[in-house]
């Protein structure tokens, strides 16, 4: 939803940490990976090849520099995946709080974000309801 107002550099750091948190729950599940590919779409890298799962740490701490409004989007963004299969995990909880501790995001600031977030899904979920409705 917010993903073009990152730039190109943020983009690319958005998708491998996106890809790393869809396998936080122990696997890739399909509405994950719908997620992902839209992602990949609103980012303009379709073709996206992942390049750093194994250095995510250097990939948040890169992000870390990103302004704050970014690291806002990032969270939010990330919140529509770990969320797009309706649990939350302790492992996707751990590592949402440890992000937004290196982002400098208080906790309860992360926890707004993660209710508009749930809140937008359960309003997606109503429309589709509402127009699917025979």
């Amino acid at each position: 939803m917010y993903l073009s107002e990152l730039s190109v550099a943020e983009r690319k750091s958005f998708l491998e940490i996106a890809y790393f948190a869809m396998g936080l729950n122990g696997s890739y599940k399909e509405q994950e990976k719908a997620i992902f590919e839209s992602f990949t779409h609103e980012c303009g890298m379709p073709s996206y090849q992942l390049k750093k799962q194994d250095d995510i740490d250097d990939v948040i701490k890169m992000l870390t520099r990103s302004e704050v409004k970014n690291r806002r989007i990032i969270l939010v963004e990330l919140f529509g995946i770990v969320l797009a299969d309706n649990e939350f995990c302790a492992n996707e909880t751990e590592f949402m709080l440890r992000l937004s501790a290196a982002f400098d995001i208080e906790e309860f600031e992360l926890k707004r974000l993660q209710r508009w977030v749930e809140a937008m899904n359960d309003l997606v979920h109503e429309g589709f309801s509402l127009i699917m409705k025979d």
